[in-house]
């Protein structure tokens, strides 16, 4: 039986250095961050490649995808639901899950585009993201194996499968239902503020029946109904008028808890960060091993603070594939041992 079943983004990223001078060529922003349909993703693809030649080997992304590959990689059962194309990309993001021992639960998709991403790094070293859902908006009620999500321990819902398309929504939703029905308890991921403004009801309703929601200040200050700027007192204040128990990242701050009655603050150690990409995504796999370890929440926070400032210091959202992950873990159980409850 699957531990842990996560369901979010099949999507794959290219990291490539560029040019203002390029991106204006393409069509883009420098410092931009667009969500493009297939067509204009692979018109863009195709001058990239026709400008750099070969272009890098992607690596596997997705928010609960980078948390469900550090589960797997650190030995928890895991398996990952979502919708990809049988194409290059899709069969690079199956390899990986495989290399992870983290199990892929779906068929990949003849004739689809797997959905992928652009991290352009121009000479200023500014960022510009360019992405498709691709294959993603594909995902409805009948791609999502219910049997599965009720045997399982935890299920982690991704929030931005809510807006991949037309039944999304729906999708999620059954996910939901079928969690409760079995009494197995989900966590949600939640995801960019726009995401969580626009589908307002679907989280009123389901974070207070979450075991937790997880994001970052911006995410959870709209989900608490603040604007994005707020402070983490307001959100906090907010907070604690709700039934929600929320984890709550704070980039190079460290971590916020709120469970119950109880609010934990965890700072971290300062880190010159290479990338900060997938940090938030793996601090929550961190949090949820410690947890099931039998750590406080005060500890699995600053065990969750470990292993994000260890992605911060390589590019992508992922730690590389020679990491040794268990090494890992059992330093980060020391550090977290040593704060106490």
């Amino acid at each position: 039986m699957t531990s842990i079943v996560a369901l979010g983004a099949v999507t794959v990223g290219i990291d490539l250095p560029s040019s203002h001078a390029e991106l204006r060529e393409v069509g883009l922003t420098p410092g931009s961050d667009s969500l493009l349909p297939v067509e204009r993703m692979e018109a863009i693809r195709l001058k990239l490649e026709n400008n750099h030649g070969e272009l890098p080997v992607p690596t596997s992304g997705g928010s609960v995808g980078n948390t469900a590959n550090l589960l797997a990689r650190a030995g928890v059962s895991c398996g990952f639901m979502g919708i990809g194309g049988n194409d290059t990309f899709g069969r690079i993001f199956v390899t990986n899950c495989e290399k992870a021992s983290l199990e892929f639960l779906c068929e990949l998709e003849d004739g689809a585009v797997t959905g992928y991403d652009f991290y352009l790094y121009d000479e200023d070293d500014v960022r510009t993201i360019i992405l498709t859902y691709g294959a993603n908006a594909l995902l409805n009620p009948a791609r999502v194996d219910l049997d599965v999500i009720q045997k399982a321990e935890l299920v982690l819902l991704d929030g931005i499968a809510l807006s991949f398309g037309p039944e999304s929504e729906t999708a999620m939703l059954r996910c939901v239902q079928a969690a409760e029905a079995a009494n197995v308890p989900f966590v949600l991921a939640l995801a960019g503020t726009g995401i969580v403004a626009g589908y307002r009801e679907f989280f009123n309703t389901f974070a207070p029946k979450a075991q937790m929601v997880a994001g970052n200040l911006e995410q959870v200050a709209v989900l608490v109904g603040l604007g994005p700027e707020a402070s983490l007192d307001e959100v906090r204040i907010e907070l604690m008028k709700t039934p929600i128990d929320a984890v709550v990242t704070l980039d190079a701050d460290g971590a916020f808890a709120r469970f119950g009655n109880d609010v934990f603050l965890m700072p971290t150690q300062k880190i010159e960060a290479v990338d900060s990409t997938g940090a938030g995504d793996n601090f929550l796999a961190g949090f949820l091993i410690a947890r099931r370890q039998g750590l406080s929440v005060r500890q699995a926070l600053a065990f969750g603070n470990v292993i994000a400032g260890e992605v911060i210091r390589y590019r992508g959202a992922q730690l590389p594939s020679s990491f040794d992950v268990p090494k890992l873990m059992l330093d980060a159980l020391q550090i977290a041992e040593s704060v106490g409850d």
